[in-house]
């Protein structure tokens, strides 16, 4: 690989991590070519990208990006490396790989970032069993509306009450 090349590949990643709410890195070793483009096609639906590239220009690419919490990863940057990187929601990046994971049984998720923060394969794979960040809103969403409707419920109740003791007495004193 020419330098010129190698200098492209660690420009357009820096520039994607650099962007990137979630970073992950997998070892990708044992996926047939036909199974990473699978892979890749799943990812892309969701605005995310599985790139395979040397581990040096990966540890180029992040000092560069200047990732905080990079040196953590630098750590797992040992044998076949794949990063996956995503421009949109990290929750249904990782539903995607992790959907794909127990369909093959490889990558081997080894660690990332997200949001900044170091995780471990283990916390990635908790982070896959959430809900989309849309159906998470609404559900806070939800949670802040419901004391304000069970106050208009209380509120509604006694003036019905008060309403229908006024509709009796009318009644009665005709």
């Amino acid at each position: 690989m020419l330098k010129e090349q190698k200098a492209k590949i660690v420009e357009e990643l820096s520039d994607a991590l650099s962007k990137s709410p979630l970073i992950l890195l997998t070892d990708y070793k044992g996926l047939a070519v036909d199974e990473i483009t699978k892979l890749r096609d799943e990812l892309y639906k969701v605005n995310a990208k599985y790139r395979v590239a040397k581990n040096t220009l990966i540890k180029l690419a992040l000092k560069n990006a200047e990732v905080p919490a990079a040196e953590e990863l630098e750590s797992s940057l040992q044998g076949t490396t794949a990063v996956l990187y995503t421009e949109g929601d990290a929750v249904l990046a990782l539903k995607a790989l992790f959907k794909f994971i127990k369909e093959t049984k490889k990558p081997v998720v080894k660690c990332g970032l997200m949001d900044g923060k170091f995780i471990t394969a283990e916390q990635a794979k908790e982070f896959s069993k959430l809900p989309p960040r849309e159906v998470l809103l609404a559900q806070l969403v939800g949670q802040m509306q419901a004391p304000i409707y069970g106050l208009h419920a209380v509120l509604s109740g006694s003036l019905r009450k008060l309403l229908y003791a006024l509709n009796a007495i009318k009644e009665k004193k005709e």
